[in-house]
């Protein structure tokens, strides 16, 4: 009986590699990191989300291309041609449209076309024998506590306003921009009669700030120059509006407005109204109250509170345009916790766009904040007033807080040469790779376990969706992604054939399995999530998280280990032991497999899998890189049958050629008994396109059908596992060992996989 490989008393046929051997891409720093986008400037809106933007509404205005030219003719900084657009609020007052008193409205456009697509109008007017101009410069009183007590609070009366029209073009609902431009008018209300201090008084302020920062100047000289600021009588506000719906909508415009703040008015009757259009209407009264400013002696912190609001609102903003866009996680949109309350919230956002970056907002001015500790919040305006060490700082240094920097990731390693005609180029794919970097040099990310937004110093990387104005949150990698792309230029039809007669011979060695098991403790369970030691210690501190990844022995013991307490057959526990052993021959092979994996492609690596010979089908993995792949140029292989014969089973196909391919074979080879459907599953686990999706259905039999279920299983059965074991602890030779020899020694025997193969 075969002994453990790890207590054999005469030498392995093969020396094992030295610990742990380099990962494909042992860091994200080897690929080429653009932060720089159009005409040096930082990457902005149109480079994120212009790559199929708009795409439903302009589907029918557009030819579809395919191939070779969709691929390689555009890249992110020439997108002209794909009718992005950004949002921009305009505000107008009176004029000679206005239909009432004192009216204003405000706008929102499109950047590529004149008409608005949204609008609010609404007016409003000061109580009678009020002030008829509020920005009134009011003389200091010779006493201050007599300023603090009189004039706000004795206020008599409110301004009234009215909403008359808020709508929505339809093509455009449904991403709360009815609400932004609630939130605007309000704010736009707030500011022309709730706020006691001209926010323009730039001056005033900064006296404001020696008199009470510096302590160099007297009393009397402070107060000289506070007497020469701008104060202004302010009013509360009774803003009123009526919400129409009909029978269709009823209850729902309501309740979007009670989101806003408005409250039914009780004392109203609702009124029914008949437009004859067949439909019949309701005004349900609502109002919402707007409170002045109370104190005419505001400190340094509320003052400079209200110069912060500045940057929050989009009319007053100097960035002119915006992007309605989600933030997404791998279960929807992500969660920001509220700084104020703790309470975490699932919203919306707002992006716009600044020579500093890109800044993330709602609709009524709240803002993404990342702090120098790591923690991402939602900072409404009224935040600002908390009494906190890590807000207070001064408008210059929050606005950087609330910046973010994308930058692309390339496809390519740095100084890659592999006679690509795109590889100077920034890829064209829908899917390329971003970073959010934070001025404190820390990445956005989304933590996968609480679905919260939050920062570390390991970036995460996230993909733009132009269709639907998204930012996900994706595990995917440039080393994944690398990898693939190579899937696709090296894995043709010849390349296979060619591997196949190099490999199927079994010439390279002899070794039993559990030799092999021992070898591929040299290699990571998950390669495309390597990163180097610096990348590792950076996120063990910013996360207590190890991110090392553990071995591809530990990850065949845990899965064999798993099939055992879920009660699968013995031979389904030796298969899932046995089935990631291909890698070995990189040591097998060192002078050319384990060479060219280190520099070039590594075949071993078990990753998805398609047929060759063949059409691809359309939704393989990473299907944009296609266009590399020299096959599809070729008339014979270009087809849904290709070189084969109708329905003739996948076991008369050649697939890639990967590490489970060449198991399967050399289990074949040296006379295994495993049933055929644990060979099945060791060979087409890998090929999603068929026992997920049906794909190859030219090709594939009834036989194919039969081991379907259990190759899904199988499958099913790693991604589990894999999900699992992405940061467990390496298992030791003496567990491994005792994993053996206790048990599945034997069954290895019973199958026949106990002897010295030929690989």
């Amino acid at each position: 009986m075969a002994t453990s490989f790890l207590n054999r008393s005469s030498q392995p046929l093969m020396q094992p590699p030295s610990k742990k051997l380099k990962g494909v891409g042992a860091s994200w720093k080897i690929f080429q990191t653009e932060n720089l986008g159009r005409e040096g400037k930082i990457f902005g809106l149109q480079d994120l989300f212009a790559r199929d933007f708009d795409s439903k509404s302009n589907a029918n205005n557009s030819v579809k291309s395919n191939g070779r030219d969709s691929a390689t003719s555009t890249n992110v900084s020439n997108l002209s041609s794909n009718r992005f657009y950004t949002l921009r609020l305009e505000h107008r007052i009176g004029g000679p449209t206005a239909s009432h008193r004192n009216e204003e409205r405000i706008l929102l456009f499109r950047s590529d076309k004149p008409g608005a697509i949204a609008k609010i109008i609404y007016s409003s007017s000061l109580p009678d024998g009020a002030e008829t101009e509020l920005n009134v410069a009011r003389p200091r009183s010779s006493s201050k506590s007599s300023e603090c007590e009189s004039g706000l609070s004795s206020a008599a009366s409110a301004a009234q306003a009215k909403i008359h029209v808020l709508d929505v073009k339809a093509p455009y609902r449904g991403k709360d921009l009815g609400g932004l431009l609630f939130s605007e008018a309000i704010t736009s209300l707030k500011s022309k009669y709730c706020n006691p201090l001209d926010e323009d008084d730039d001056d005033a302020d900064g006296a404001a700030n020696i008199s009470e920062s510096s302590g160099t100047e007297s009393d009397g000289a402070s107060s000289k120059k506070l007497s020469g600021m701008k104060r202004r009588r302010t009013y509360d506000v009774e803003c009123v509006l009526d919400a129409e719906e009909d029978t269709s909508r009823h209850g729902k415009l309501v309740q979007f407005y009670e989101d806003l703040g408005c409250k039914v008015k009780s004392s109203n009757r609702i009124q029914y109204v008949n437009n004859n259009d067949t439909e019949t209407y309701r005004k349900v009264p609502m109002r919402i109250d707007l409170h002045a400013y109370r104190n005419e002696c505001p400190t340094k912190k509320e003052r400079a509170r209200m110069r912060r609001k500045k940057f929050t609102h989009l009319l007053s903003s100097s960035k002119g345009s915006f992007l309605p866009i989600k933030l997404v996680g791998p279960l929807g949109k992500l969660l920001v916790r509220c700084f104020a309350t703790g309470q975490e919230q699932q919203l919306d956002w707002l992006a716009t766009e600044s020579p500093e970056g890109i800044q993330f907002c709602t609709t009524h001015g709240h803002l993404l904040l990342a702090s120098p500790a790591g923690a991402v919040y939602l900072l409404s305006p009224d935040d600002q007033d908390l009494d906190s060490s890590d807000l207070d700082i001064d408008a210059e240094e929050l606005n950087k807080w609330t910046h973010f920097v994308p930058c692309h990731i390339s496809d390519n390693e740095d100084n890659e040469g592999d006679g690509d005609s795109t590889s100077s180029q920034v890829s064209s794919s829908n899917n390329d790779l971003w970073v959010m970097r934070t001025c404190h040099g820390t990445f956005l990310t989304a933590d996968s376990l609480k679905h919260t937004l939050s920062c570390t110093r390991l970036p995460s990387f996230w993909q733009a969706c132009g269709a639907n104005l998204s930012l996900v949150c994706t595990s995917d990698t440039p080393p994944r992604r690398h990898h693939y792309r190579k899937c696709w230029k090296f894995q043709t039809y010849d390349y296979v054939m060619s591997m196949r007669s190099r490999f199927l011979n079994f010439s390279l060695g002899k070794a039993t399995l559990i030799e092999a098991l021992g070898w591929i403790d040299s290699f990571p369970a998950h390669p495309f999530h390597s990163w180097s030691s610096d990348d590792a210690n950076a996120v063990k501190e910013d996360t207590g998280i190890k991110s090392s990844s553990p071995s591809l022995r530990t990850l065949s013991f845990i899965m064999a280990e798993t099939a055992r307490e879920e009660g699968l057959p013995d031979w389904v526990q030796l298969v899932a032991l046995l089935h990631e052993l291909g890698e070995a021959v990189k040591v097998l092979d060192p002078t050319h497999t384990g060479d060219m994996a280190d520099s070039i492609y590594d075949w071993t690596i078990s990753s998805r899998s398609r047929v060759v010979g063949c059409k691809p089908p359309q939704r393989a993995t990473f299907s944009e890189y296609r266009h590399l792949n020299m096959d599809l140029e070729d008339s014979r292989y270009n087809t849904d049958l290709g070189v084969y014969e109708p329905h003739c089973g996948l076991q008369n196909v050649s697939l890639m050629w990967t590490g489970c391919e060449y198991m399967y074979y050399l289990l074949k080879h040296n006379r295994s008994t495993i049933p055929e459907e644990g060979l099945a599953m060791i060979r087409y686990f890998l090929l999603g396109d068929w026992h997920e999706h049906n794909e190859y259905s030219a090709i594939t039999n009834d036989d194919d059908a039969d081991v379907m279920p259990f190759v899904a299983e199988f499958d099913a059965l790693r991604r589990r596992v894999r999900l699992k074991s992405v940061d467990c602890n390496d298992l030791s030779d003496e567990q491994c060992s005792a994993l053996w020899d206790s048990y599945y020694i034997h069954i290895a025997a019973k199958y026949n996989c106990d002897h010295v193969f030929n690989w």
